[in-house]
């Protein structure tokens, strides 16, 4: 058995499992509008958020912010276990302005108030329905939250840069998000070939320099239609040269139509 899910709740905006990976492959790099926490609890993994990554331990907690691409390399087949929750602070009203800028990844001791919480997690979710658990779940993590606020930023994990040219690559695709044209575009900015930029990508963020661009737009647009943006204002902000490429894209990322997000806002 690959992976056993010791327990799970799933809402529209709160989503939690405590999961054991007995597989040793790489999970699927991803993004996502909403914020993430991981408690890792054992293994041998690494940590990639964008153009950096962390070599983990038992005991770290990963803090993914919206719209950061980021994925996990289980790098043994030693089993892997954590919790994760993954939440819209917004639609929950957890205050997220204490959270210590730019903190990806901290260690948490066993038997601190933050690793406390995530077993009370736990519990709770085997203890109570959806419902009920999402509303302990949303002052839990306003709990960590707080209890960030008092990091000192000595106590952060370091991290190191992937590759150089991939950082000036991303930095360049952060840049000119909605005006670039083509993948030639950002070679020639980091002066290396289509090809050379192409394999950089797969095998460093396993994904290309395509794909990676068209969800960054994505979710942009994600956000600006839920501000009440008409779809094709929004196609058109972000770079799409016609509606229907936005369309077919947009329904294979979130599995609603931009209209229906609109909607649903």
């Amino acid at each position: 058995m690959p992976s056993i899910n010791v327990s799970m709740h799933v809402a529209d905006t709160l989503k939690y499992n405590h999961l054991l990976n007995r597989d040793p492959r790489t999970i699927t790099g991803h993004s996502h509008n909403l914020y993430e926490l991981i408690y890792v609890l054992g293994g041998d993994a690494t940590h990639v958020i964008e153009d950096k990554k962390y070599k983990l331990k038992s005991g770290d907690l990963i803090i993914t912010r919206p719209s950061k691409y980021h994925l996990i390399q289980i790098d043994s087949t030693v089993d892997y276990e954590r919790h994760n929750i993954l939440f819209d602070h917004k639609k929950l009203g957890i205050d997220m302005s204490m959270l210590p800028h730019e903190l990806d990844v901290i260690n948490v001791k066993d038997g601190s108030i933050i690793s406390d919480i995530f077993k009370k997690m736990d519990y709770y979710c085997r203890s109570f329905s959806t419902e009920s658990f999402v509303e302990i779940a949303k002052l839990l993590i306003q709990e960590i939250i707080y209890n960030l606020s008092l990091v000192d930023n000595r106590e952060k994990e370091e991290s190191s840069v992937i590759n150089p040219l991939l950082s000036r690559a991303l930095s360049y695709i952060a840049q000119n998000l909605f005006t670039i044209k083509d993948i030639a575009e950002i070679a020639g900015e980091v002066f290396v070939t289509e090809s050379y930029l192409f394999r950089l990508f797969k095998r460093e963020l396993f994904k290309s320099p395509k794909k990676y661009i068209t969800e960054k737009r994505l979710l942009y647009a994600q956000n600006q239609l839920k501000k009440g943006k008409s779809p094709t204002e929004v196609a058109s902000i972000c770079g799409f040269e016609d509606y229907t490429t936005f369309y077919r894209n947009y329904l294979s990322m979130f599995g609603k139509s931009p209209s229906d997000e609109r909607t649903a806002k």
